[in-house]
Parts: C-alpha cells; sequence; structure tokens
C-alpha cells in the first residue's frame, strides 16, 4: 500500500519539474485506488495477492427489434342474465262445493172470500171424495177448531194429525194484528197460509167461523182440484202456478208437525174494502220442499167433502 502512494507522488513532481520553453501541457492522472485486506490465519500457508480489475458494466447496446404493438383491448362482452323464473303456482284444491240447500217453495199468494160459501170440488177419480159433501159444525174453542179443520183433512191423505203450537200462535197474531195482508216469516222457520173472509153486515161474531171457512173452504177444498193428476210426481208441473195448490199441499203436507193460528179483525180499507177477519196459520216443519211432493202429498182416500 505503501508503494502505491510514492509513485503516485513522484509522478506528480515530474509533472511540474519540466522545462520552461516547452509548450505547456496539463496531464492529469487519475488512480483507482482499491485496498484490499488479505487475513492470514497462523498455520495456514499464505495465499497468492489477489488482484481485481473493476470492469465497467457493460452498457446494453440499443435494441434495434421493433418493439410490438400493444395487443388490442378484447372486445367487451355482453352478457343478458335472464330473472329466475317465477316459483310455479300451487293450485290451491277447489273448496268443496257446498251441498244444495233445500229450500220450501214461495208461500202461495193469500186467498179472501166475502161472505161467499164455495161448493165442494166435483169428485173425480183422482179425489177420491164422494159428492154427498157434509155441513162441518163449528163449535168449542179457536184452538180446537183449528186443529180439528186441518186434521179433518189431513186424515184424508194420511197425514199424522197435527199439534197445536204456541209460539208459532204467537208469531201468527203478531202478523194479523199489523191487518197487512202480506206473507212474513222472518220470525222463525216455518210455512204460512194466508186467509180474509169480510162482510158489510155485522162481522163481530163470526171469528170462529171465519177460521174453520180459511182451513176447509178457501185452503183445502178451493185448491183440491188443482192438483189432481200430481199426486206421486216429485214435483207439480212448471205451468200450474204455486196459488192454485200451496195452500192445500201445506195444509196436508205429510211431514209437518205442529200448527199455530190466530184470526183478528180488522178495519174496512185494510186487508178488504170492508171490515173482515185476517187469518194466518204458520206450520212447522214447513211444507212445500222442491222435490218432496210425491212423499208427503198423498192421495185422498174417498173421505166425504167438508164445507162450513
Amino acid at each position: 500500500m505503501k508503494s502505491s502512494i510514492f509513485i503516485a507522488a513522484t509522478s506528480a513532481i515530474l509533472a511540474v519539474a519540466g522545462p520552461v520553453g516547452l509548450r505547456k501541457r496539463a496531464m492529469a492522472t487519475h488512480w483507482d485506488i482499491e485496498v484490499v485486506t488479505v487475513t492470514v490465519t497462523a498455520g495456514s500457508e499464505p495465499s497468492a495477492a489477489v488482484f481485481i480489475e473493476n470492469v465497467a458494466p457493460e452498457v446494453p447496446k440499443p435494441s434495434s427489434a421493433p418493439v410490438p404493438a400493444p395487443a388490442p383491448a378484447p372486445e367487451p362482452t355482453t352478457s343478458v342474465v335472464q330473472p329466475p323464473p317465477p316459483p310455479p303456482k300451487i293450485k290451491k284444491p277447489a273448496a268443496p262445493q257446498p251441498q244444495p240447500k233445500i229450500e220450501p217453495a214461495p208461500e202461495p199468494e193469500p186467498t179472501t172470500s166475502v161472505v161467499v160459501e164455495q161448493p165442494a170440488p166435483s169428485a173425480d177419480a183422482d179425489s177420491g171424495n164422494n159428492n154427498g159433501g157434509d155441513q162441518a159444525g163449528v163449535s168449542g174453542d179457536y184452538k180446537s177448531t183449528c186443529l180439528k179443520q186441518h186434521n179433518i183433512h189431513r186424515s184424508n191423505h194420511s197425514a199424522p194429525a197435527l199439534q197445536w203450537d204456541d209460539q208459532l200462535a204467537s208469531w201468527a197474531e203478531q202478523l194479523a194484528n199489523t191487518c197487512v195482508f202480506e206473507h212474513d216469516t222472518s220470525m222463525g222457520t216455518m210455512g204460512q197460509n194466508l186467509a180474509s173472509w169480510g162482510s158489510t153486515t155485522d162481522i163481530d161474531d163470526e171469528a170462529l167461523k171465519s177460521a174453520a171457512g180459511a182451513i176447509t173452504n178457501q185452503w183445502y177444498n178451493g185448491e183440491m182440484g188443482s192438483f189432481n193428476g200430481v199426486y206421486g210426481s216429485a214435483n207439480p208441473p212448471s205451468s200450474l202456478p204455486l196459488g192454485a195448490y200451496g195452500h192445500f199441499t201445506q195444509v196436508v203436507w205429510k211431514d209437518t208437525q205442529k200448527v199455530g193460528c190466530a184470526t183478528v179483525k180488522c178495519a174496512a180499507g185494510t186487508v178488504l174494502s170492508m171490515q173482515s177477519w185476517y187469518t194466518v196459520c204458520n206450520y212447522s216443519p214447513p211444507g212445500n220442499y222442491g222435490g218432496q211432493y210425491g212423499t208427503n202429498v198423498l192421495k185422498p182416500l174417498g173421505a166425504a167433502t167438508v164445507t162450513i
């Protein structure tokens, strides 16, 4: 290391001590000094001096190869995402169809009478009634009179006797007291017959006769003939209006068990143009059910016709 320093110093002096006349030149010498330290371990042979040459890193030559053009950007792609299908509709089971409810036929139109006795209907092959006739006496109280007039006709059609029902009678009285000649069964489930009888003369003592005449003369005798040829059929023909037979069929309806009636005197100009007796009878269970006429309105046995 010392020898290297000495050589560098000597060279610098020689450069300064040159002849004066000579052209001045400046020379600069650049030395790269690198110190190498060698460590010798006792007992081992010293190794040869190591000279390390510094080599400037090679500057890479510019390449003349063409620079590849950048790859074109991929074309944008579009995708259509279908929405998921709606969940399948679960068909609810159809509600069970309600069983048809058998309703009684509408109540027949009320009947009226103006002091005219109706003759007994003539006998024929279907009616079973003879021509003799019978004038039924009206006696007893109101309740027994109404039951008697119903049951003599029911027995002729093989139907059991009716029993009196106070609730049905109370509802009948409520309607009769209105002196409005229209059906009203809103108070309960029941069949209903209406009738009126009036006169220009005094009628104060005619309540029993009016009630008996309504049941026997108007409802039974007045309509029985219309049912000839229908016995045994489930329904009367559609061409036959209910008002022609409906009171009669309710009186003798076999499944009916109870009856309750009321007869009220109404002033002239209400039910009729003259003073009148207004009779209402309610029945339970009600009659006149469609499809059941054949089993509930049976052929007459041939008993004598009764009139009031």
